[in-house]
């Protein structure tokens, strides 16, 4: 199906220019044009471009036939021909009936209308909704809002029986009435079915919607919905999407497929989006819920999640809802018992007859029952049928004693009226849970079914259940406090009986759910079902990972080890297993302090039983996916020699792979040429070994363990091997790593053409497989380069909506990255002072890193403390900085102190960073793809000045000049024309002085325009 181009002009813009190998003041003189005209257009401050502007543009790109057409349509806003056409064939496809090939019409059966689950409406929609005006009229204007195309949530508190499901069936029933669709699912109190309540309104939706329809929402959604929603998929003929080692990865795609396909069916009609008992509902489920309604799409969403305000802290529930509330378009609710007219307004529409405003009895079941809908109408209707009405002014204490004090009493009061017979199903009813169905209760007690329905029946006829209106057979129980009750008179032996017939029962069944059965057989744990229920766990475990369900997976993993060690089987390998799967659960749900600690437990069952294969699992999952600078571990490092020596010294593909990560783990513990050492031998035996993804894995290593300024050229070829592996294997995340580690060498090479193409790719790949980690990485390379134009209105939007993206999905450096981007920039707009007390807490909690007090000594430099930068230099001395590793800080180390030098003007310091840094001439001094320091040609310029070395000095200048205005670089320009000013100041030849004026002016110029204090406020020339 063909789709429409996600490019906007800016973007195509920049893809043809970037091809065509020009910078924007190059296009625009060849255009005719004013460089801030193509600037703001690639910046989409202007999202159109007027067309003989356009015309220029394309002209001068050289675009023909269908890249001009495509061109001139996008920059006027228009699809092009052929796009037209390709929509309105797909349109039509997607419309087409499921069999026949005549075109859908408007009343074609293709409305989906109707595919609202209003099942749960017959029971919540009553005659008697009284009370509750002003909390209608808060759910009425959330919904305004939201068929406005906006996402709305409200949040409907409040204990069993208040009348949650009443008010929000109110507007259900308005909504559906004005033909928007309604959805609705619930979660249960103890299966642990991850996104129950979404999969259930999803799935009752998909059953219902005209194939067609549902065809044209999955779209190329399908195969991640799948992982949730298999029968949807499977009605369409998808299969599952393969996972993806990100679990961050995982989960972003899976929520974005799913608000996709919310957002397609918001195009038709509003959607009204319930979910019940949100106090049971699994973490997961609530961060579906928090993207959902954070994503910045338009659509008309209400989501109307309902909770027992009661029980928040015994769930997941507990720790997030402040946050969820607080985070998106919230409303809450809480919704109180009903007072005075409202009560007396309920009790005459449950009775039919009229209560005086000094009614007793009124007065009485407002205080015994607080004033719960539910309990009102339950007591109501039992003394009704004792009678008790007849009695004017009666009082519930001189009615007769038959007659309850409360809503528990008139429960068990119920329960002692049935036959023994409808008693006894009841009590297998409260087992299995708030929902249940005939076979089942039948089945675990031994009776007929339909003899077990007329049992059903008269329960029902009590009032302690209900049959559901839209699933033949199936019951609830008419409140939890019946089940509650009814299941409390079951001692603990014959619960746990009546779990494992149960669970016997349902393991006959198919379809059955893991977790379900984990449940009924961990209840029955004491009597002999403690393997069983281990093993159901397990699954369980095991399906909520593929479910990308992780925090469930957690509890699966831990309630199986709790009880193998409690119940059996007495099995050491076993439990050293379930720890390896409760620690990569723990990895997956980013719970990484657990997740080491479960690896290190399991390490040393491993080591106990001497089992190798567990030994090697359990050190390497220690630390997980490791970050590009690990801190240094010595745990991690003692796993993995030992995992070594248990290996012997024959080569194989687990030898290559523990060395890679050891050389990856020791980045910032040990000395470059011992990394390197580890590195090599781990490379040269994955290559031995010809297991391609082995390779592929010891590269990645190799690429972070290895990542200084020498490294480059090694960088470059090992994102090119990463790349043809990926592209064999098929593997888009490899192909992403290839092609992370291509731009940062591309960057730091002076590459800077090739390292934007190479940014573009990576951006859009990143895009099409949804993939977190790398789209955050293209959106830290729009902010460089934001800020290396000098476009620092841009960094700052762009750097904000970074550091969203970062807290929305918890990534572990969510506070650094904005810093390590912004802080070069705000050094030269004049904001040295306010990094300082922060880098001394950073040079006091890491001493040993030796780029702290580099870039303090450089914000010392630059507030005017020159006294305390020269003391700092002194105190440090040069030779800290001719030892220090060359690993990814090496930059930050010689720019900062290189920065201090300058100003300082200390010749030793200058002499020692020159032939430090002398070797990468012609590079550029960066920190991955987070921020650009500038040339190094720039900063050996300067310090050849320091040290009196002019004619250096002028070179290494000329060549930054030269580096700077390629890259479009205006602040990087304007600090090498100051420096170059004053060294040509300094030298003092004829020819020099004029030239130094000119160049001091135009960076002075520069300067103001940007605002670069630090360029600005320098002294001016001598002479």
């Amino acid at each position: 199906m063909a789709k429409q181009p996600a490019a906007g002009f800016a973007e195509l813009l920049q893809r043809f220019r970037v091809r065509a190998g020009m910078t924007q003041d190059e296009l625009a003189t060849a255009a005719d044009i004013s460089p801030r005209t193509v600037s703001d257009l690639e910046r989409g401050i202007h999202r159109t471009a007027r067309k003989d502007t356009a015309v220029l543009l394309a002209t001068a790109l050289a675009l023909a036939g269908h890249e001009l057409e495509q061109f001139l349509a996008v920059a006027r806003g228009r699809p092009t021909a052929a796009e037209r056409a390709a929509w309105t064939e797909a349109a039509a496809e997607a419309l087409e009936p499921a069999l026949g090939g005549a075109p859908a019409t408007a009343d074609g059966g293709h409305d989906d209308s109707s595919a609202s689950n209003l099942g749960w409406l017959d029971s919540a929609v009553t005659g008697n909704f009284v009370g509750r005006q002003r909390e209608l009229g808060v759910l009425g204007e959330a919904w305004s809002r939201a068929t406005a195309g906006h996402r709305v949530l409200t949040l409907v508190g409040g204990e069993p029986g208040i009348g949650k499901t009443a008010l929000t069936a109110e507007l259900a029933r308005l909504a559906q009435a004005d033909k928007s669709l309604v959805l609705y699912g619930r979660w249960d109190e103890h299966v642990l079915a991850p996104y129950q309540a979404f999969r259930e309104a999803l799935a009752d939706y998909a059953r219902a919607c005209p194939e067609p329809l549902l065809r044209h929402d999955l779209g190329d959604q399908a195969g991640e919905i799948a992982r949730l929603c298999p029968e949807p998929a499977q009605r369409i003929g998808a299969a599952a999407a393969e996972p993806l080692v990100a679990a961050e990865a995982e989960r972003f795609r899976l929520f974005e497929s799913l608000d996709t396909w919310i957002q397609r069916m918001g195009t038709r009609h509003p959607v009204l989006l319930v979910l019940d008992d949100l106090q049971w509902a699994d973490l997961s489920s609530v961060l579906l819920l928090s993207h959902l309604m954070q994503a910045r799409r338009s659509t008309p969403l209400l989501a109307v999640a309902m909770y027992r305000d009661i029980e928040p802290e015994q769930s997941d529930l507990s720790a997030v809802l402040h946050s969820l509330a607080r985070d998106v378009d919230c409303r809450r609710l809480t919704l109180r018992g009903l007072e005075d007219d409202a009560v007396t307004a309920l009790l005459e529409c449950a009775v039919g007859r009229e209560f005086g405003p000094e009614s007793l009895v009124a007065r009485e079941l407002e205080r015994d029952t607080a004033g719960n809908p539910f309990f009102l109408l339950e007591m109501a209707r039992h003394l009704s049928d004792l009678g008790a009405f007849d009695q004017e002014g009666a009082r519930l204490g001189q009615t007769p004693a038959e007659i309850p004090e409360s809503v528990r009493d008139m429960v068990r009061w119920r329960l002692r009226r049935v036959s023994d017979g409808c008693a006894e199903v009841l009590e297998i009813a409260s087992v299995i849970g708030e929902r249940f169905d005939a076979a089942l209760v039948a089945s675990a007690a031994g009776r007929d079914e339909a003899a077990t329905v007329d049992l059903l029946d008269e329960a029902a006829r009590a009032g302690l259940i209900a049959e559901i209106e839209d699933e033949p057979d199936c019951w609830r129980f008419s409140h939890p406090l019946s089940r509650r009750v009814t299941a409390a008179r079951l001692s603990r032996g014959r619960r746990a009986r009546l779990h494992q017939r149960i669970g016997e029962m349902l393991e006959s069944r198919f379809g059955v759910s893991p977790a379900e059965l984990a449940h009924h057989f961990g209840a029955a744990a004491s009597i002999g079902s403690a393997e069983k229920a281990v093993s159901y766990e397990r699954l369980a475990g095991e399906r909520a990972l593929g479910e990308v369900a992780a925090e469930v997976a957690v509890r699966h993993f831990r309630r199986a080890l709790q009880l193998a060690d409690r119940f059996g089987p007495r099995d050491q390998s076993l439990r050293c297993e379930l720890l390896l799967e409760l620690a990569a659960a723990h990895d997956r749900a980013g719970e990484y302090a657990s997740r080491d600690e479960r690896f290190a437990e399991a390490a040393d069952a491993a080591r106990r039983l001497g089992n190798g294969d567990l030994f090697l699992l359990a050190a390497l999952g220690y630390g997980g996916i490791l970050p590009a600078m690990v801190s240094p571990d010595q745990r991690a490092e003692a796993l993995l020699e030992e995992a070594l020596e248990q290996l012997g010294e024959e080569d194989s593909a687990a030898r290559a792979t523990v060395l890679a990560r050891l050389a990856h783990w020791l980045h910032n513990a040990r000395p470059y040429p011992e990394r390197l050492a580890l590195s090599d031998r781990s490379l040269a035996m994955a290559r031995g070994t010809g297991h391609r993804r082995t390779l592929a894995t010891v590269l990645m290593h190799r690429s972070w363990a290895l990542d200084g300024p020498d490294d480059v050229a090694d960088a470059l070829a090992v994102a090119s091997e990463i790349l043809g592996i990926g592209a064999e294997l098929g593997d888009p995340e490899l192909t992403l790593e290839g092609l992370r580690i291509r731009v940062t060498a591309q960057f730091e090479k002076g590459e800077q053409t090739a390292a934007v193409r190479t940014a573009l790719t990576m951006k859009d790949l990143a895009e099409e497989v949804r993939h977190p980690e790398f789209i955050r990485l293209s959106a830290m390379w729009d902010v460089t380069l934001a800020n290396l134009e000098g476009r620092f209105a841009d960094a700052k939007e762009l750097a904000g909506a970074l550091t969203r993206r970062l807290a929305r999905i918890g990534h572990s450096q969510a506070q650094i990255i904005p810093v390590a981007q912004t802080f070069p920039w705000w050094v030269l707009r004049g904001r040295s002072s306010k990094y300082i007390p922060t880098l001394r807490e950073l040079s006091a909690y890491e001493p040993a890193n030796i780029a702290w007090p580099a870039i303090t000594a450089w914000c010392l430099a630059e507030t005017g403390a020159l006294d305390s930068a020269a003391d700092l230099l002194h105190r440090i001395t040069p030779d800290a900085a001719a030892t220090a590793d060359k690993n990814y800080q090496w930059w930050a180390v010689i720019v900062g102190f290189s920065g201090a030098v300058d100003l300082v003007g200390d010749r030793q310091w200058a002499e020692v960073l020159y032939d430090l840094a002398a070797p990468y001439a012609g590079h550029n001094a960066t920190l991955g793809v987070a921020t650009y320091l500038g040339a190094t040609d720039h900063w050996l310029g300067v310090l050849a000045g320091v040290a009196g070395r002019f004619t250096d000095a002028a070179d290494h200048l000329e060549a930054a000049l030269t580096r700077h205005d390629a890259m479009g670089s205006r602040p990087l320009t304007a600090l090498s024309q100051e420096a170059y000013g004053r060294v040509l100041s300094r030298r003092g030849e004829a020819a020099d002085i004029e030239r130094a004026r000119w160049l001091t002016a135009a960076a002075k110029r520069t300067a103001e325009e940007l605002g670069l204090a630090a360029i600005s406020g320098r002294p001016p020339l001598r002479g």
